[in-house]
C-alpha cells in the first residue's frame, strides 16, 4: 500500500506558495501518497490549476468551539486515549509555563483532535511547512495519533519570534529541511543543541521544462518584471524608486509588478507621486499559467528584498528561479539567501538592499550590457537546472521520508 503522509499547511491553495505545491505533486511519482491538511479555507480567488485535484482532497477544521470540533475531541480521547492525554498535558504544562503560548496551543489541539480523527490510521507520517502554528499542530497530531513528523522551515519561522517552541518542536521532529543554507546556518547557532544532525539543506525546486528561455527581440521599450506579494520585505518602494531614477536618466522601460498584498494602495500612490502611471503597471495575482507568458516578454528580472521592520526577510523566492530558468537577466538584493543563486556578473546581479541608486545601476547594466545578458541568459539556466531541479529535490525529501516511515 502506498504510504501516505499528511501536510499540515496555513492555507491552501495559496497563489504564493507554489513551491508546496510542487512538492506536493511530485511527491507521488516517489512512491508517497499527500492529503493536505490546510488550517484555513483559501480566501483567494485565484488558484493554479495544479491546485485543483489537491484541493478536492483537502482537509479543512470546523469552527474552533463549533459542537462538531467538541464531538471530534471526545471520539479521538476515545481512540487515542494515551495519545490524547499526552498531547494535553503538553498544552497544559507550556500554557502554564508560558501563557502567551496558550490561545495557539489550545486551538491547535483542537485542530489536531479533529484532523486525528478524520484521518483514523490512514497516515504513515506528518510533515509541516513552516514552524509556526503549521508545525504547532503537527506536533500535537503526532502525539496524538502516534506518528513521526518533520518540519520544513522557510524564511519568516526563521527570522522572526513567530514560531513558538522552536527549539522544543526541532528535538521532537524525526528531521528537519531547510530551504536554504542561510537560514540552515542560523538554526545551527541559535539552536545547535537540538538541531544537530537533524537539519537537511533541500532547496525549492521547479519544473525546468516548464521554465524554457526563448529569443526575446530587441524592444524600443524593454520590460522590467517584478513578482511578489506586496509586503514589505519585498522593498517595492525601492523598486519604484529606482524606476523613478532609471525615468530621469532618460530610460525608456515598462516596469510589471505582479502580486497583491497589504502595501497596493501605498505603492500606487507612491507611483503616481513619482510621476510614473505610465511607466509602472500593477497587475495583481496571477496563475502560474500566466505568469509563464509575463516571463516570456520581460527583458529583466527585479527584486528589491529588504529586512522587514520584524526580522522577516526573504529566504531564496522562486520567482527568482523562474527568471533565471527562462534565460532573463535578474536583479535582485545582496541579502539573505540570495546570493546562493546570484553570482555577480556570471549569474545575475546583487544590489545593495534599501539603496535604489544602486538598485537603478544594477538595471540599466541589466537592461543595456549586452555581454552581460548572453552570459547570464546562459550561465542562470545551468545554475538552476543543477541545483533547483524539482524532480532532484522532491527526490532527496522523499529519500527522508522513506528513512522514517519504513
Amino acid at each position: 500500500m502506498t504510504p501516505r503522509i499528511a501536510y499540515v499547511l496555513g492555507q491552501f491553495p495559496s497563489i504564493s506558495e507554489t513551491f508546496i505545491l510542487r512538492e506536493m505533486v511530485a511527491l507521488p511519482q516517489h512512491g508517497f501518497d499527500v492529503v493536505p491538511l490546510s488550517l484555513e479555507r483559501p480566501t483567494e480567488r485565484i488558484v493554479h490549476a495544479e491546485a485543483t485535484e489537491l484541493a478536492k482532497r483537502t482537509l479543512y477544521p470546523p469552527p474552533l468551539f463549533s459542537l462538531r470540533s467538541a464531538l471530534a475531541q471526545l471520539v479521538a480521547a476515545i481512540r487515542h486515549p494515551a495519545g490524547y492525554l499526552s498531547a494535553v498535558q503538553i498544552v497544559v504544562a507550556r500554557s502554564v509555563r508560558t501563557p502567551g503560548e496558550a490561545r495557539q496551543l489550545v486551538s491547535s489541539l483542537l485542530v489536531a483532535g479533529y484532523f486525528a480523527v478524520k484521518l483514523g490510521r490512514s497516515v504513515r507520517h506528518i510533515h509541516a511547512h513552516f514552524a509556526t502554528k503549521p508545525t504547532t499542530v503537527a506536533w500535537l497530531l503526532a502525539e496524538i495519533s502516534g506518528c513521526g513528523y518533520s518540519i520544513s522551515c522557510h524564511a519568516r519561522d526563521i527570522f522572526t519570534s513567530e514560531a513558538m517552541a522552536l527549539a522544543t518542536k526541532i528535538a521532537q521532529a524525526e528531521f528537519v529541511t531547510v530551504c536554504t543554507d542561510y537560514g540552515r546556518q542560523r538554526l545551527l547557532r541559535e539552536h545547535r543543541l537540538v538541531a544537530e544532525g537533524k537539519l537537511h539543506l533541500i532547496y525549492h525546486g521547479i519544473d525546468v521544462n516548464r521554465f524554457l528561455s526563448a529569443p526575446r527581440p530587441p524592444s524600443e521599450r524593454p520590460v522590467i518584471l517584478s513578482v511578489g506579494r506586496l509586503v514589505e520585505k519585498k522593498g517595492y518602494p525601492f523598486l519604484l524608486h529606482a524606476a523613478s531614477l532609471l525615468r530621469s536618466r532618460g530610460i525608456e522601460f515598462r516596469l510589471v509588478i505582479v502580486g497583491e498584498g497589504p502595501e497596493r494602495q501605498d505603492l500606487l500612490r507612491m507611483s503616481a507621486g513619482l510621476g510614473l502611471q505610465d511607466t509602472v503597471e500593477f497587475v495583481g495575482a496571477l496563475p502560474q499559467e500566466r505568469l509563464i507568458n509575463l516571463y516570456s516578454d520581460a527583458d529583466v528580472f527585479a527584486l528589491a528584498s529588504v529586512v522587514a521592520t520584524d526580522g522577516d526577510r526573504d529566504g531564496l523566492p522562486n520567482v527568482l528561479l523562474e527568471a533565471l530558468a527562462m534565460g532573463i537577466p535578474t536583479v535582485a538584493s545582496d541579502i539573505s539567501a540570495i546570493p546562493e543563486l546570484l553570482e555577480p556578473h556570471k549569474t545575475g546581479l546583487l544590489a545593495t538592499p534599501g539603496d535604489a541608486r544602486d538598485l537603478a545601476d544594477k538595471l540599466e547594466m541589466a537592461l543595456y550590457d549586452e555581454e552581460f545578458r548572453e552570459r547570464v541568459s546562459v550561465l542562470g539556466r545551468e545554475r538552476v537546472c543543477r541545483y533547483f531541479d524539482i524532480n532532484r529535490n522532491v527526490s532527496a525529501l522523499a529519500e527522508l521520508f522513506s528513512q522514517v516511515i519504513f
